[in-house]
């Protein structure tokens, strides 16, 4: 898929010569930064989730679920979260609340930390054999019965 047809935006001259050079980093970071709740609360109560340019740039920044850019995304929560903010009017508006910013933040460390568990083998709950039963003397066990 070549860049103008996921873009949406047809290749002119002028257009390339208006983008900025560096433009795969600056995407690409921004793109990333969308793994934060913290931002996204950020973009949300300034209003940037209810701007249909900001919400259309979202949607052009699907080109980084390709398989010759999402090689270059190293927190791929950013790509569930761009999918969310381009298509889920509602967790947009509800990124405005510090209680459901906390909710998201919550899941996404659950969510690390069953996947650390399952795929590094942290948190794997081992079977350890029970401790040995200690026999009491006939003597001790006389006496325990004799208080009775």
């Amino acid at each position: 898929t070549d860049e103008a047809t996921l873009s949406g935006l047809e290749r002119t001259p002028a257009l390339d010569r208006d983008l900025p050079s560096d433009r795969f980093e600056l995407e690409l970071e921004f793109l990333q930064m969308l793994a934060s709740p913290a931002y996204l609360h950020y973009l949300a109560i300034n209003d940037y989730l209810s701007d249909t340019s900001f919400i259309e740039f979202l949607k052009y920044l699907k080109y980084w679920k390709q398989p010759e850019y999402v090689k270059f995304v190293s927190y791929p929560h950013s790509l569930y979260f761009l999918d969310l903010l381009s298509e889920n009017e509602r967790f947009r508006r509800e990124l405005k609340n510090v209680a459901f910013r906390d909710f998201v933040h919550q899941q996404q460390f659950e969510c690390w930390r069953h996947r650390g568990a399952q795929f590094y083998g942290r948190g794997l709950k081992k079977e350890v054999p029970p401790p040995p039963v200690q026999q009491e003397s006939v003597a001790e066990a006389a006496g325990s019965a004799h208080n009775l």
